[in-house]
């Protein structure tokens, strides 16, 4: 190939690791970040606050040559780390390293949810609301009423949807405003809540939830988000539909018992992940997206909280670093204001690695939003694939050459794109990082690294026992003998 300029060329190992950093597999360090390079048993990092994101289809090796190495680095700087980890593979051959760091290990497990901590996606938002900060709870709340009507959504009945939101963001409101025990705010005591609703046809023992609802203030955000459904209360065609739909949206809780009994208490305090080094895994079925949206609230969650305890601090950013390496991104339900998350993660000290399997996948899930969420990665690796989308971006970012006696030609183009090797050790990535000219870089399988011969620390079984659940009976017998005792009193 005759160059007549080098507008578009490949950056040679010099250019390519002067601004990585560069050390011996098993090194201890400051800072870290994902392996970009290895050569024999050294790896060059990339140890900045970039945001990387890996391109790459099934059989690419983007776990086993990218997300698994990239905990031991950013392990041996002793960074938190929040990693979704489809099948388990990643806590298999990262937990006992992590254990001999003296990491803190938390695991919240979909696939066995015996076999981790408990998690629920209600306390925080009880929290907030509880603390005055209404306005914070209302949107958590709102994003995980989004993910629920996800799994049902359909164009043709946005109406029984939209009502069926608001009856459930009602419902939780319910529970904050009258519950002052958190051991019974979750998603249980919603499922109670809503058999209490029947049509109202005068029988008191039917009309326990109605009167309930008449003890808020009409101007109150309960009575505002209920609205709707307290006029239909007494209308048979159209309330049954809507709680049809509110059923189909929350039945995923009581079809797994084992589910939501690991959700009705949590054990994981989004704060500390900001204060001191902490791997938690997110173990999740590949074989269904059945919880998938679950991984999204905690996400969301997750970074909201870590965003507010940034703000505590003089620098407004975290005392340690918190790393997302999202394993499967794309295969996860919409995270509301992910591009806002990863632009402004950089200045609180979070960083993201997202893998995901092809752009189809990005673009579908956050429509134009997608390429704000790829603008903000200044770090791109690109595997093999045969999306000819894909293909033909990447080939046009690599910029073209001018050919004695063939014109201009890509420098990289979709063909040579495809033929990238993979092999057992060692396998190429084409990687892009900003204001830089692209690399074929050599990277290794995690099984070359000293720190995958170190047994995993082993999953036990726990038994989970049922949480007490918030009774409106109780609350309103009580709010009667409350108003009793005042009478009384006069």
């Amino acid at each position: 190939m005759n160059y007549l300029n080098d507008d578009a060329r490949l950056a040679t190992d010099a250019e390519f690791t002067k601004t990585l950093t560069r050390r011996k597999m098993d090194q201890l360090c400051k800072e870290s970040g994902i392996p970009l390079k290895c050569e024999g048993d050294t790896v060059y990092t990339d140890d900045s606050d970039a945001h990387t994101l890996i391109f790459g289809n099934t059989g690419s090796k983007k776990t086993r040559n990218f997300c698994i190495p990239s905990v031991y680095t950013i392990a041996s700087a002793g960074e938190t780390m929040v990693i979704s980890d489809p099948k388990g593979e990643i806590y298999d051959n990262t937990s006992g390293y992590l254990s001999q760091m003296g990491y803190d290990i938390k695991v919240i497990n979909l696939r066995e949810p015996e076999k981790g901590s408990k998690w629920n996606p209600l306390i925080l938002p009880y929290k907030l609301y509880k603390n005055g900060q209404q306005d914070r709870a209302v949107e958590l709340i709102t994003d995980f009423t989004v993910q629920l009507k996800s799994r049902v959504h359909s164009d043709r009945d946005l109406y029984w949807e939209e009502q069926a939101s608001d009856l459930l963001i009602g419902l939780i409101l319910i529970l904050f405003e009258c519950e002052e025990d958190s051991a019974k705010v979750h998603m249980g005591s919603i499922e109670d809540l809503r058999m209490l609703i029947q049509l109202q046809n005068g029988d008191a023992e039917n009309d326990t939830f109605w009167e309930l609802v008449e003890s808020f203030p009409k101007d109150s955000l309960v009575r505002y988000k209920l609205a709707s459904v307290y006029s239909l209360r007494r209308t048979d065609k159209t309330l049954p539909c809507i709680l049809s739909t509110l059923d189909s949206m929350i039945g995923i809780f009581s079809f797994s018992r084992r589910i939501q009994n690991m959700l009705d208490t949590s054990e994981v305090s989004y704060e500390e992940l900001g204060l001191r080094k902490t791997a938690l895994f997110l173990i999740i079925p590949d074989e269904k997206l059945t919880f998938h949206f679950l991984v999204s609230v905690f996400i969301k969650q997750c970074y909201e909280q870590l965003i507010s305890t940034a703000f505590t601090y003089e620098r407004k950013a975290l005392p340690v670093r918190v790393n997302f390496v999202l394993d499967e991104f794309s295969n996860f339900p919409r995270i509301a204001d992910m591009p806002a998350m990863i632009s402004a993660a950089r200045s609180r000290n979070i960083r993201f690695i997202l893998v995901v399997q092809s752009r189809r996948q990005l673009n579908a899930l956050y429509g134009d939003d997608a390429e704000k969420i790829k603008s903000n990665c200044k770090n791109w690796v690109f595997l093999t694939c045969r999306e000819i989308g894909l293909l033909q971006e990447i080939s046009e970012l690599c910029g073209t050459v001018y050919i004695n006696g063939r014109g201009n030609r890509p420098l990289l183009g979709p063909t040579q794109l495809q033929r990238l090797e993979i092999g057992w050790e060692d396998s190429q990535a084409l990687v892009m990082r900003a204001q830089s000219f692209p690399h074929i870089s050599w990277v290794k399988d995690f099984s070359c690294f000293p720190q995958a011969s170190i047994p995993p620390r082993e999953l036990r079984s726990r038994t989970f026992r049922p949480a007490p659940v918030f009774s409106a009976p109780a609350y309103l017998y009580r709010r009667l003998r409350e108003a009793i005792s005042k009478t009384l009193e006069f």
